[in-house]
């Protein structure tokens, strides 16, 4: 019964009055992508990019710098009854 259904579903799906996609240019299709206006600097020099790329390097290790320390603060802890580490 199984296999009667996916059988059906299979067949519905492969309808002839289904439209085809239009074929592209040979030339086309190989040609290079067109780059979006803001994508422009990159394209010319990697130094812009390079640059926001280490920025933004600095900036999440500073983000992950600050996130280091106990979860948990010593109070909490001790209030816990457990012995604070560190």
């Amino acid at each position: 019964m199984r296999h009667a259904l996916i059988l059906i579903l299979t067949l519905g799906a492969c309808s002839q009055d289904g439209a085809y996609p239009a074929l592209l240019p040979t030339d086309q299709v190989l040609a290079p992508p067109a780059l979006p206006a803001h994508a422009a600097p990159a394209a010319t020099s990697a130094a812009p990019v390079e640059t926001a790329t280490a920025a933004r390097a600095s900036a999440l290790q500073a983000r992950a710098e600050a996130l280091r320390g106990p979860v948990v603060d010593d109070a909490l802890v001790t209030r816990a009854g457990a012995t604070p580490t560190e």
